[in-house]
């Protein structure tokens, strides 16, 4: 009987070590879950910068290609009013 009791008494230690161990591990990867949250929610605030800035930068895009196209056909009328008042000189 006492020997029951002593071994039941070393497994009782074995078993609170082993739950001590668990528990520091449980905390360790409860603490690593918390960091890794952190860093998705940072990572996705800069995902939602990076794609609020993307779209700034497309609409800059196509607002400079229409101003572009703008002047080209700008610069083709004023080549033609010029080569026409070089005719209509040449013609004098």
């Amino acid at each position: 009987m006492d020997e029951q009791i002593r071994l039941m008494d070393q497994n009782l230690k074995c078993l609170s070590a082993a739950e001590e161990k668990y528990s520091q591990k449980e905390d360790k990867y409860e603490e690593e879950i918390k960091i890794l949250t952190d860093k998705l929610k940072e990572a996705e605030t800069r995902a939602e910068f990076a794609e609020r800035s993307v779209a700034k930068l497309e609409k800059t895009i196509d607002d400079l290609e229409d101003k572009l196209k703008c002047t080209k056909e700008e610069h083709l009328c004023t080549q033609r009013m010029l080569d026409q008042t070089l005719l209509d000189l040449n013609e004098m």
